[in-house]
């Protein structure tokens, strides 16, 4: 035997074996989805949890296909959701109105269940994953969100336990209180007895000293007359008076209180406030001059309790020679003001000669 020979038969057995193996993925289902005779429909959920491309798709407990494919929905005018695309045999036949359902098992496997539907004729499904219908599909509530609202549930039953079992020690208190209830019934008819006693005690004491009371009760009843009288009409007519012009003089004394209530709020005030009210100008003015004498005597003392020997109005006040020179200035200031006043007399003289004869003027000129 040649080696081409030899090539030829591992050929051949290679393709048969192949053949075969293919014919066996058919046989048990396990083909890929190019393979199968398939229809397809697309299923909108408002979230997938655990939904992934190759989750088994059953009815009834039988596999009947599985999920290809998916995306969020963004189609216009719809609210956030999920598509997926689900592949599944053509010769299942599934009724209208089947609804795919996402369940979760405890252990996270995830599935979608086929809803049988109650509608009449079949479901409308796509031979490809772009014509498919788009139908609605439900999600079946995640167990271990349900085993945590079962533990909340155990919790409460246990608090619950609890509550019942301190109500029961307080009935068990009560009952062992419940012996102590003769002793209180006790105390209480011996209190009972000892407070009818103090009563026969009292009526007996009032009923000994009845001729005693008699006359303490008649002293009240003087006492009581004694001071009617003393409060008779003048002296409640007086004591009337008295009250009303308390009350006038009360009245009147709000009333000065709110005319000076203004030249309160005046001296009061900020400094840099004007004044508005005549009190309030005569206080500023006094300000004011009590402001410049103290100015005034600054100026004469020397910050030492003296007075001030360098200053203009101690040395006009001490020196002597300053005094003269002040005469001195005086009577020269005289002299000139009355030489100036000789002069005036005679501007005044020329002006009135002029005013009664304006022409002596133009003469005068003339003649020189």
């Amino acid at each position: 035997m040649n080696e081409r020979v030899m090539q030829f038969r591992i050929g051949m057995f290679v393709i048969v074996a192949g053949l075969v193996l293919s014919m066996m993925i058919v046989w048990f289902g396990e083909s890929p989805a190019l393979l199968r005779d398939q229809v397809y429909l697309r299923v909108r959920y408002p979230e997938a949890p655990g939904v992934l491309e190759g989750v088994a798709v059953r009815k009834s407990g039988i596999r009947i296909g599985e999920v290809t494919g998916i995306d969020f929905d963004t189609r216009p005018g719809q609210p956030d959701g999920v598509l997926v695309t689900l592949a599944l045999d053509r010769k299942i036949h599934l009724r209208a109105g089947a609804r795919p359902r996402v369940s979760r098992s405890l252990i996270g496997d995830v599935t979608i269940e086929m809803l049988p539907g109650e509608g009449e004729g079949p479901l409308e499904t796509g031979s490809t994953p772009k014509d498919a219908p788009i139908i609605d599909g439900d999600v079946s509530p995640d167990p271990s969100k349900a085993l945590a609202a079962a533990t909340k549930a155990f919790e409460s039953a246990g608090d619950t336990l609890h509550s019942i079992e301190d109500a029961a020690k307080g009935l068990a208190r009560v009952a062992e209180n419940a012996g102590r209830l003769e002793e209180f019934l006790k105390t209480w008819k011996t209190t009972g007895e000892k407070v009818s006693l103090a009563a026969s005690s009292i009526d007996r004491f009032i009923s000994e000293n009845e001729t005693e009371f008699q006359p303490a009760v008649a002293n009240i009843r003087q006492i009581s007359d004694k001071l009617n009288r003393t409060f008779d009409e003048p002296t409640q007519a007086a004591v009337k008076t008295a009250i009303d012009r308390l009350q006038s003089a009360v009245k009147r004394f709000d009333t000065d209180l709110a005319l000076l209530e203004p030249a309160l709020k005046e001296l009061g005030g900020p400094v840099n406030q004007a004044p508005t009210t005549d009190i309030g100008q005569a206080v500023r003015r006094i300000n004011v001059l009590a402001a410049d004498l103290e100015l005034l005597t600054s100026r004469l003392r020397d910050g030492k309790g003296g007075l001030n020997t360098d200053g203009s109005l101690q040395k006009l006040i001490i020196e002597a020679e300053l005094h003269d020179n002040l005469n001195t200035m005086a009577l020269s200031a005289n002299q000139a003001l009355a030489l100036l006043k000789g002069v005036l007399k005679n501007l005044q003289n020329f002006s009135e000669r002029i005013s009664r004869d304006p022409g002596a003027l133009s003469r005068g000129a003339f003649n020189r």
